[in-house]
């Protein structure tokens, strides 16, 4: 081996050393989480103070040393610049049955597929990144966060069932059988049948079928006339709830029944309803109630 061989080698084992770790799964480096806190992408944040994104995560690893003046301009932007090195995640990989983000996409009617193209990430990126494996940027966490118009939380769920009582509740407002919803919403009777007894899980296809059948307005609902009462239906876990405001009847006095909405409960349903000129009730819809409205979210499994 040749002196000149030898110089290249060691000079190769020096760059190693001096060469940042890399990222270990389930870890990031304190100052990214810094950042991230504060809605920036590294990218963003090496712009800001003058660096290049490479210098920054090198510095971030502690394979280069901060300069007094990038280190002042950095603390100008994150307030306090933490110690150099790598932090745990602030989530933790999710091992249960399934995640929060994917049950919340499915009340939504969506598949992790058709959120992953909202966000306009990959699917294997949206399933990673559901379960903690992957940490979301700012701008990718955003995105998700409006997607799902609800927190983006990385933690476990379990499935929520098919709610016996909403779909016969529905059935009956538009008086059709359970075959018949079953035609309409293009699955066989066979397959809604397991669906309400339990014994499956509908996928967030089927699921915004159903949902399209069962809580689109009946003839009466869709009726447009003048709002004389005001009535809203709730839900808050096991508890369910009717509120009505308005007057009772032609000529009758002013009626408020059912008491305040809890905090924290969702709408259900919202009509707005009066009678028409020969004295006969009929409903207008104020909100058509998302495919939540048929689950029964079972108790948030310990992370």
């Amino acid at each position: 081996m040749t002196t000149t061989t030898i110089e290249r080698n060691v000079s190769a084992s020096d760059a190693d050393e001096k060469r940042p770790e890399p990222t270990a799964p389930g870890r990031e480096t304190a100052l990214r989480a810094a950042a991230r806190r504060r809605g920036l992408t590294m990218k963003e944040l090496a712009v800001m103070i003058g660096v290049t994104p490479n210098h920054l995560s090198q510095i971030a690893a502690g394979g280069k040393r901060w300069t007094v003046a990038t280190r002042e301009k950095a603390e100008a932007v994150l307030g306090v610049v933490p110690a150099q090195g790598f932090v745990e995640r602030p989530e933790k990989v999710v091992k249960g049955e399934s995640s929060r983000i994917r049950e919340r996409a499915r009340e939504l009617g969506m598949s992790m597929k058709d959120l992953a193209e909202r966000v306009g990430v990959s699917y294997g990126y949206m399933v990673q990144a559901s379960r903690g494996r992957r940490t979301m940027g700012p701008k990718v966490r955003a995105r998700v966060e409006s997607a799902l118009q609800a927190p983006a939380e990385i933690a476990p769920a379990t499935t929520p069932s098919v709610d016996r009582d909403a779909v016969f509740e529905r059935l009956n407002a538009h008086g059709i059988s359970q075959n018949e919803a079953a035609r309409r919403a293009g699955i066989s009777s066979g397959h809604l049948s397991q669906i309400v007894n339990g014994h499956r899980d509908p996928s967030p296809g089927v699921l915004k079928r159903l949902h399209g059948v069962l809580f689109r307005p009946t003839r009466s609902e869709a009726r447009v006339v003048p709002a004389e009462l005001e009535v809203l239906g709730w839900r808050k876990g096991r508890r369910r709830g009717i509120v009505a405001r308005g007057v009772d009847g032609p000529g009758g006095g002013t009626v408020r029944v059912g008491g305040r909405v809890p905090k924290g409960a969702k709408a259900v349903s919202a009509y707005r309803a009066g009678y028409d000129g020969r004295g006969v009730l009929s409903f207008e819809s104020v909100a058509v109630p998302g495919c939540s409205a048929m689950l029964v979210r079972p108790e948030t499994v310990a992370a």
